[in-house]
């Protein structure tokens, strides 16, 4: 997950109690509680000064709101590991069933989308496509690559949330060099 362009002159600054609470309640509600604008291109020495003030006068507050925001995203990854149980539930009462076509369905799917993938490639790797039609094939490109094969990838490797927990450790990384 990219930055933010406002925020990064913020946990630079070692402001990463006001980040955070621009980032959930929005640059508007900073505005409001501290008169500094964060849409401005540029924030001046006084700026940063009214915003650490803030800081230290409300830090209470603004970890009250971090941790309401954590809250939130326990929750999402709780749905999400709930959602990926329920996916494995369902393979597991597939793979409990006689037919065969029922057992194997899932593996069908993603062979078939990965054969798809690759002969689609091939085609247009080596053959000619109109000018006109370049655009088209660039789009069904990036949509079996970056949605169909990521999803089987994802299904059968869980890639998703080492990915997800790749950009946490990328935000405390961030947040300990804007401490020191």
């Amino acid at each position: 997950m990219a930055l933010p362009a406002f925020l990064i002159p913020l946990l630079a600054k070692g402001l990463h109690l006001i980040g955070n609470a621009a980032l959930v309640k929005g640059k508007k509600w900073v505005k409001e509680k501290t008169g500094v604008d964060l849409d401005e291109d540029s924030l001046t020495s006084e700026d940063y000064v009214k915003l650490k003030q803030y800081e230290m006068e409300h830090e209470e507050e603004l970890i009250k709101l971090q941790q309401e925001d954590d809250k939130l995203e326990l929750e999402e990854t709780k749905v999400f590991l709930e959602d990926m149980q329920s996916a494995r539930q369902m393979q597991m009462s597939a793979l409990g069933q006689s037919d065969m076509f029922s057992k194997r369905f899932v593996y069908y799917l993603a062979m078939f989308w990965s054969l798809a993938t690759v002969a689609y490639i091939g085609f247009i790797t080596f053959s000619s496509i109109p000018e006109e039609n370049v655009r088209f094939a660039d789009t069904i490109l990036g949509f079996l690559l970056g949605t169909i094969v990521a999803q089987i990838l994802n299904y059968f490797y869980g890639s998703s949330r080492s990915s997800h927990n790749k950009d946490e450790t990328f935000k405390q990384v961030i947040k300990d060099v804007t401490r020191r």
